[in-house]
Order: C-alpha cells, then structure tokens, then sequence
C-alpha cells in the first residue's frame, strides 16, 4: 500500500531549524481509521514504513512566521519519541524540496486532506500517492517570499472564499515596502472582484488579444450586471473600449459618446466646481475618439477653464466659504491645458507652472490642496508633478521631481494602493500608478522640433474632422509636416545615430523622404535593422508623402479612406519610433 505522511505545524518557525517534533497524542489524526489501527510509534515495522514514505512538512493555514507559505517534501529520519513529543529528522528532495501551499491546497479533495485538518497541528498518513505533476511544481531550493506570491496567495483565497487566509495575506502584504511593485501586483485582486477600466489598462494589456479581450469582457459584464457604476462610467467605458475594444462594441460606444456628449453640455451650463471641470476634461484627453468627436464640447469648456483662472496663474476653489487659490485643482487644470491646448498656451502654461512651484514642501517634494497648506495632498501632488513635467522648465527640476516622486509612492496604503479623500480609491490608485508608470514618457513643452510635430499632427486631426476636399488636403500636408518634425527632432535628440536635419549646406533641411531614407541606414549600422530590412512604415510614408506633394503641386484632392490610412500609419510611425528610440509620446 503506498502512503505519505503530511504533518502540519501551528508555530511559524518549526520547520526552519532543528530538531523537528510533533505532538505524540496527534499521531494520527486524519488518517484513515483502517490504516490507523496498523499504526504504532512504539513498533519498529510502523517506523520503518514511515521512514519510506515521502513525508510534506506543512504550516498552519494562519501560521505567522517568514515562510508559512512553503512546504517541505522529503522524508522523514531518525523517528525517536520524547516524552510527549515525537522527535524526527527530515531529508528534503534534492530536487523537489520547497512546494507552495497553495499548490497542495488546490488538491485537497484529491489528497484526502480535509478543511479542518489545515488549521490543526498533527501528523497524519495518507493513503495514495502525491501527484507527478504537483511534485514537478517544487523547487530545490527555498524561494524567498514576494509581494508578488503573498498576493497571489490572497487572490486565490478571496477566489476560494477563505476569509481567514485573505486575512492572513494581507497582514503580510503589510509588511512589504512601499513601491510601485507592491500596487501593481495588487491590482490584481481588485480587478478580480471588480472590472476597472483604469486599473486594467495600468496592467499592460500590449497586444496580447486574449489578454485585450477578457478585459474588455469583464468591462462589459460590469456594465450589463445591474450593478451601480462609477460616476462618470461613460467617458471610462468609452475610452476602454476604443482603445481596446472591438467592431462588436461599435453600437455601445456609440450610446456612450452620447452621454459624454450630454454631460460635457450639461457641465459648461451648470459647472459644479472648477476642479470637476477639469477632471471631465482630463478623463476626455485620454480619448483620441472623444478629443475628436466632441471638439465643441470640449473647446466649450476648455474656454470656461481659461476664464476661471486668476492671472496670477491659478484657480480659486471654496475652502469654508472662502475662494481660496486651489493647488489641486490648478496642477490638474495646468496638466489639461498642456494635452488638450497647443503654443496659444505657452504663457499660460509658465505662469501655472511657476505658481505651482512656488507651493512645493521643499523637503518632500509634495503639495498641498490649497495654497499656503501645510498637509500634502495626493492628487494635487500627483498631478502637480506631471504639470511640471510637460513644462519648458522640467530640465532645471530634477531634484524636485525625484523627491516628489519618492513622496508619492510613499504615500501608498498597506495594502498596495492610494486613496484621495473623496475620490473613488480605484480610479485614485490607477491614477497614481499611470502617473508614475509615464513619468518619463511626456513631451516637456520646450518650443522645437517635437513640439512642432505634436502640434502638426494634431491640426492634422482636427483638419481632417471638419470636412471638405480643401481641409482634407491641408491635413494631409500637416501630418505629412509632423512626420518630418518627429524625424527632425529624433535626430536632435539622439545624437548617437550621427544624423542631422540638415543637408551638407547647412542650411536646407533634408526633407521628409530623404530623412526616413537616413534613418534606416542609421538604424541598420546600429544593428536595430538587418542590412537588408526596410525601415517600418516606410513605403506607406513615402505613399503619404507623394499624396501630399500631388496636393500641393498639382491641387489633387485625397479621399477621406486615403487620408484616414495616412494619419494611422503616422501615428503608428510615430508612436512606435518614439518609443523605441526616445521613450516618449509626443502625442499624447
């Protein structure tokens, strides 16, 4: 008959250091009434045959201790009794010696192991074997506990209905760090009880499909399950779905611009407070599909914005009554006007940005919520930080954004997240985390090539909404421009490919063939491309580029469908070159 033994300890530490023991009177317990009738630690035969047997060291499920998680899979040595306690030695597999288990515990029925035994210090003997394929799971050596497999651990228990055990992993949750780390791997667990748009794309869907799609299902799942919904939901589901979503999904997003629609007019007409103003509007700027087909209700309240502000830089918000300068709600406006505005804006912008500077804590780097504050504020902090990234000064405030930067994953809770006061803590969590995650991936607004670009591009896009064959050919010619100003600005900032936007004269500049042409043969020198391999997007560029010079030398018209497949593969071109070689999004 094969068997195993599983003994199971309540004290954290009893399996990290000798001598191993268990009680004498629990010998037994959980084992098969049959088999344990045959079963005696004073007979020589019943010791041998546990010797044999493979043996599971295993903790208390509740146990504290540093790995409570893990169990030993080996044999029992050296079985001798002492007093109440049976005393043994233990020989790990030198190839399978550490399980989790979580593992084991998923094959509880399989294994014979009952509900109330993983709570009980014993020793048991099972009848059976242990499965191949859970053996296989083990590692021979001693992992160390993450913040990634504790809240693994957790998820599984929440998924099981463990109370106790979820309970359990958050404790240790707590002890980790603060870090970006621990939020992200906490993410998770939230998501599997709730589908948040914001919180599921900080995952990094990429462009796994499967991945795309369950996320987009569990979306709408949340959105059809009867359920309350976040305030706002229209402007998240909207925006999740086109970024991710599918034709299928064509009809709902449909409904949904709709609301937006109506909740932008709404807002111009009753604005509750500015910083709600600015908050529509920055949930809007994540949205290719809403900055686009709702220009008006956006420019609307883009204008009321720019009304509001003091032109000493800020925006007042109530604070017992009183109109108070709001820091929040100025760093959170500032960042709106940065993605939604162009250069009309630059003076604005300084003047934001410097007021803002004057309101950082010099020694943690955060912000309050209103001026002259003395308690740093999460939001206006966050937002604070990416106002002073986007601005002309970003250069000269390094040490203030590192300091900021460390203040705000600080401010993270135990258990992984952020919260800002009212706010919904999700969307505050996915905020921070976007925030932190693209820290280093925005276009600072310093007047040049790349500013130049975005700027195009954009004028591109609103060209091409307005409609007409004369506003078609102009937006063609303006992306065609951004392209060249992206390449213009690559070379300048990358210096290592030896390119220059200039032709030998010095004065001329390549133009945009010859500068996609330059870029290739740099990027095949660099070994990013084989010798023979073209540069990506190239020939629908060059395509472009020949619509754009049939416009302008000879007044020929381009198709909507044309234009259209021009602007994508430009952004494309765009978006992906930048990330690849600058790690930044110039269009965003």
């Amino acid at each position: 008959m094969t068997i195993f033994s599983l003994i199971v300890s309540g004290h954290g530490e009893e399996w990290e250091s000798l001598p191993f023991t268990s009680p004498y009177v629990r010998f037994g317990e959980y084992t098969d009434e049959a088999l344990a009738d045959t079963l005696d630690l004073d007979d020589p035969a019943t010791l041998a045959t546990l010797i044999e047997a493979p043996a599971l060291l295993m903790y208390e499920v509740g146990a504290d201790g540093p790995n409570v998680g893990v169990v030993r899979y080996g044999r029992v040595r050296n079985i001798t009794r002492r007093g109440r306690e049976v005393a043994f030695d233990f020989e790990l597999d030198e190839e399978h010696g550490y399980l989790l288990r979580q593992d084991l515990l998923e094959r509880w029925d399989e294994l014979g192991i009952s509900s109330f035994e993983r709570y009980r210090t014993h020793w048991a003997v099972k009848k059976g074997e242990l499965p191949p394929e859970l053996i296989r799971k083990a590692t021979p050596q001693l992992v160390q506990r993450t913040v990634q497999s504790v809240a693994e651990y957790y998820r599984r228990a929440v998924r099981r209905g463990d109370k106790r055990e979820a309970q359990r992993c958050l404790q240790q949750i707590e002890e980790f760090p603060a870090s970006v780390e621990k939020a992200r791997t906490m993410v998770a667990p939230t998501l599997a009880s709730r589908a948040v748009p914001e919180l599921l794309a900080v995952t990094g869907l990429g462009e796994d499909a499967d991945a795309k799609r369950d996320a987009v299902q569990a979306v709408l799942e949340r959105n059809t399950g009867g359920t309350e919904l976040p305030d706002d939901w229209a402007f998240s589901i909207t925006w999740f779905l086109d970024e991710h979503g599918s034709p299928t999904e064509y009809r709902l997003v449909e409904r949904y611009m709709e609301k937006c629609a109506d909740r932008l007019r709404d807002l111009a007409q009753n604005p509750a407070s500015i910083e709600r103003v600015a908050l529509i509007l920055w949930k809007c700027a994540r949205s290719r599909r809403i900055v686009g087909e709702l220009r008006r209700e956006i420019a609307m309240l883009m204008d009321l914005l720019v009304r509001t502000r003091n032109r000493d830089g800020f925006w007042k918000e109530c604070l017992d009554s009183s109109p108070t300068p709001a820091v929040r709600t100025t760093a959170l406006s500032t960042v709106v006007i940065q993605r939604l505005g162009d250069d009309r804006y630059h003076e604005l912008l300084r003047a934001n940005v410097q007021w803002l500077l004057g309101q950082v804590q010099a020694e943690t780097g955060s912000l309050p919520r209103y001026a002259d504050g003395t308690e740093p504020d999460l939001l206006a902090t966050t937002f604070g930080l990416e106002a002073l990234r986007r601005s002309d000064l970003a250069g000269e405030l390094s040490h203030v954004l590192t300091r900021g930067d460390a203040w705000v994953v600080s401010a993270q809770t135990a258990t992984g997240g952020w919260t800002g006061g009212t706010w919904d803590g999700d969307f505050v969590t996915a905020t921070v985390l976007a925030y932190l995650a693209r820290a280093n991936d925005v276009l600072p607004q310093v007047d040049g090539f790349l500013l130049m670009a975005r700027d195009f591009f954009r004028r591109g896009e609103d060209l091409r909404l307005e409609g007409g064959a004369n506003n078609r050919r102009l937006s063609a010619i303006a992306v065609v421009h951004a392209v060249e100003m992206f390449l213009y600005g690559l070379f300048e900032k990358r210096e290592d490919l030896g390119l220059s936007a200039y032709q030998d004269n010095g004065i001329e500049t390549l133009g945009a063939r010859k500068a996609l042409g330059a870029l290739q043969r740099a990027l095949q020198r660099k070994g990013r491309l084989t010798e023979n391999q073209r540069l990506p997007l190239r020939d629908q560029l060059s395509s472009l580029i020949g619509r754009r010079d049939g416009i302008i030398h000879r007044a020929h018209e381009i198709s909507e469908r044309e234009l259209d497949t021009g602007i994508g593969h430009a952004r494309e071109f765009i978006e992906r070159q930048g990330d690849e070689l600058l790690e930044l999004n110039i269009l965003e």
